[in-house]
């Protein structure tokens, strides 16, 4: 076993290394040109142009809306040029035998079309340092969850609670303190633990974006580890009927998706647009390379909504989704006593184990439902200013049945609404300044039933003012922001009968300062830091029982205070003219009361079986870590690449290790594109070898119930090819995930006590945009 990871470590570290600097074909050519606003010819600085062809690559308009890009191949390129408020421009170009010089035209959103990407687009363009996933990388992962999806990110690892249910980990923080976005609107839900995964459906984003660090002012200031966004694509600006349909299928888990999405602008309406998306999903037991999962299925069915209105000086959108799952929980990890827990946590393979496979889902199982209704509304003024205001209602609905068939109703029914205003008035687009302020007023309310106590019931408020400027010149950008909170919450307890509440008040100041610079089209330095908090969330206040999906007794601190996190990231980044990529983050976090959830012996013996416990603790933290990725060109057709991870986590308060923190990773990837251009329409194959190194970094005094699990390597295989079927043009892919059906457990994976991870799993699916 050790001979094979240190023969696929060298893969990554090594056989990449040739690849990367490999030499590749002389090109001469230059292309140059300004990138303005096409309704008022006005200049548009740090404008994005992707060049897709034959070399690849991207750069940036200067102050003046100027850009140039030396070192071309003669040949065809796809040039997608995008901009804050602006629709994303595609155009192809001809580079001949000598140079060319553009004028381009970009429609100002602001003035032209519709609102819903405002917000998404303006904050993709903050200082805060971020990754993006989209293209044909977000193609990829269609039929994931949104957890899965994220891994292709840089710096983003997944909280595991068996094989089903996935939470982001930005940085090695995760849950309340990562933000997610979904439409413009803050998620929110029983957020109470790793198995909780974001109710977002990922066919509806046409991309991700990843703010890595706190300074997500905006959206709240408990974004200590950063945001995660969910955009759509852009309505609909002609009167055609467009749209996607996705068929999938996942080998492993026997698991069928499909999805449907239709959108037009009214012809005879032309202020009005549609668009409707809807999605199902149903998996059988996952198995692993030597045994199934028994009870470890799902089935999902989401629908979503959008209908959008815009004239001159105003723009009304009303969004609405519902996304419905239920999701089985292994059966082996719900043990009866405390003999069979430590047996079941010792054995090779689960003890209480049906092993075959079966689309049953049986208890112990989850069903989730989470609603969301939005109206966003923006008045356009005079001198590029606007007032946007949203409104938004959320109700999340958790239902948990336990493995003991004592009723058939559910032994815990959670019930979550939120209703969220953010009105703000922006100044954009002006030299040298942009300017963003606002207010936001959070009323959130959770009732529980059943006969099992997790939480307990609870009203809280949340009022904050923001603002925020952004200062341009030259090679210079600065941004600083500002943030007031204040949280009141009441709790409700019965005690034999008798209602008695309790209430707290938690407030503090949040602050940002950013800045960037450009030495040429090719380096780019940026730094920002950033002061935030995070009030105790009630589970880490109240807990005290059986947390479900993790199969974990919990227990919570009444007395616990509030973090307050001092953030700071540095990020240096290249782009040659046509072959490499490079990409280096460096963070230091500090937090100060940091809240954390580690296990604790013995196990505790109740009712309803065995379960492993764990408390939150309070402690001070240091985190610290590097993310680098580059990606080098070799000719028109091959490119590799090498990301990795690394975070050095302590607790600060014993001079130790900090527990519960993922461990380093590295990733090699090589790809071969053929056809006639290099995009996302583009035949390619894919090869990629992750390798998450053992975490050793853990307490002396370590009390968990197993030592982490050893490194492991997998070797995953990707395809896709456009197809023409009946005449009519398709996009195919195949997708094999852990190739060599390795063996292997993950320190993250809170199931990792009773199980292995997945076994092989081949990914097909076909896409029809029309």
């Amino acid at each position: 076993m050790k001979n094979r990871l240190f023969f696929l470590l060298w893969i990554v570290i090594g056989g990449s290394i040739p690849s990367l600097f490999a030499q590749t074909p002389s090109c001469s050519l230059t292309l140059s040109g300004k990138v303005v606003d096409a309704s008022t010819g006005e200049a548009l600085p740090q404008a994005t142009l992707f060049f897709r062809g034959a070399t690849s690559t991207s750069t940036q308009s200067n102050a003046s809306g100027q850009f140039s890009i030396g070192h071309l191949c003669a040949g065809n390129y796809t040039v997608e040029i995008s901009h804050v408020d602006c629709a994303p421009v595609k155009i192809l170009v001809q580079l001949a035998k000598s140079d060319e010089t553009l004028l381009i035209r970009l429609p100002h959103r602001f003035n032209e079309l519709e609102e819903v990407q405002v917000v998404g687009q303006r904050s993709a363009s903050t200082l805060i340092i971020r990754e993006e996933l989209r293209g044909k990388r977000i193609e990829e992962t269609r039929g994931l969850s949104l957890g899965e999806a994220l891994r292709q990110v840089n710096g983003v690892q997944v909280l595991q609670t068996g094989s089903t249910i996935f939470k982001p980990v930005i940085h090695g923080l995760h849950s309340q303190r990562v933000l997610m976005l979904n439409n413009g609107v803050r998620l929110e839900g029983q957020q109470w633990g790793s198995e909780h995964a974001p109710e977002i459906d990922p066919f509806t984003a046409d991309r991700f974006t990843v703010l890595k660090g706190a300074g997500a002012l905006r959206y709240g200031s408990d974004a200590i580890a950063g945001a995660i966004l969910a955009e759509p694509a852009p309505m609909p600006n002609d009167g055609r009927l467009s749209g996607r349909a996705h068929l999938g299928y996942f080998t492993n888990n026997r698991q069928d998706v499909a999805h449907l999405t239709l959108q037009q602008q009214l012809a005879k309406l032309p202020a009005w647009s549609w668009r409707v998306q809807g999605t199902y999903k149903r998996g059988g037991n996952t198995k692993t390379p030597r045994y199934w999962l028994y009870n470890s299925g799902l089935e999902e069915a989401d629908l979503a909504v959008t209908l959008a209105y815009r004239k001159a000086r105003y723009r009304s959108e009303w969004y609405a989704s519902l996304v419905n799952t239920t999701l089985g929980l292994f059966t082996g990890a719900h043990i009866g006593n405390l003999t069979d827990l430590q047996t079941a946590i010792q054995a090779d393979k689960p003890v209480q184990n049906i092993d075959r496979f079966s689309y049953t889902i049986d208890r112990p199982r989850q069903e989730v439902r989470h609603m969301l209704l939005k109206w966003k509304q923006t008045f356009l003024l005079p001198n590029h200013q606007r007032i946007v205001t949203t409104l938004s209602h959320q109700e999340n609905i958790r239902k948990e049945f336990d493995r003991a068939l004592l009723t058939n109703r559910p032994e815990l029914d959670l019930n979550i609404g939120t209703t969220m205003l953010d009105a703000s008035w922006e100044q954009v687009h002006t030299d040298p300044t942009a300017t963003t302020s606002g207010i936001s007023i959070t009323r959130q309310e959770n009732v529980w039933s059943g006969s099992r106590f997790f939480i307990p019931n609870f009203v809280s408020w949340n009022v904050a003012a923001y603002a925020m400027e952004r200062y341009a010149k030259g090679r210079w950008s600065l941004e600083g922001g500002l943030r007031y909170d204040q949280r009141f919450q009441e709790v409700f307890r019965n005690n034999n009968g008798a209602i008695t509440s309790s209430k707290q008040r938690f407030g503090n100041l949040s602050t940002l300062g950013a800045a960037q610079y450009r030495w040429n089209t090719n380096w780019q330095l940026s730094a920002n830091m950033a002061l935030a908090w995070r009030a105790p969330q009630i589970n880490e206040l109240f807990v005290n029982g059986l947390h479900h999906g993790t199969s974990n007794f919990e227990i919570g601190d009444p007395n616990l205070r509030s973090e307050r996190a001092w953030n700071n990231n540095i990020q240096v980044q290249y782009q040659s003219d046509s072959t490499w990529t490079f990409d280096l983050t460096v963070y230091h976090n500090r937090i100060y009361d940091f809240i954390n959830l580690i296990p604790v012996l013995p196990p505790t013996l109740t009712i309803r079986g065995a379960y492993p416990t764990f408390r939150f603790i309070q402690t001070d933290a240091a985190l610290t870590g590097v993310d680098l990725q580059a990606t080098r060109w070799i000719g028109p057709r091959f490119q590799a690449g090498m990301k990795g991870s690394f975070l050095f986590a302590r607790d600060r308060r014993l001079g130790d290790w900090l527990q519960q923190m993922p461990a380093h990773r590295v990733e090699a990837e090589w790809s071969w594109y053929w056809g006639k251009q290099v995009d996302a329409q583009t035949r390619y194959l894919r090869l990629s070898v992750p390798y998450v190194f053992e975490q050793t970094q853990v307490p002396t005094s370590l009390q968990d119930y197993l030592p982490p699990p050893p490194a492991y390597a997998l070797v995953n295989l990707n395809f896709a090819t456009p197809l023409q079927i009946w005449k009519q043009s398709f996009t195919f892919g195949v997708t094999v995930y852990n190739l060599l059906n390795e063996r292997y457990r993950d320190y993250m994976n809170r199931f990792r006590y009773f199980n292995d991870e997945v076994g092989r799993n081949i990914h097909v699916r076909l896409t029809y945009k029309f």
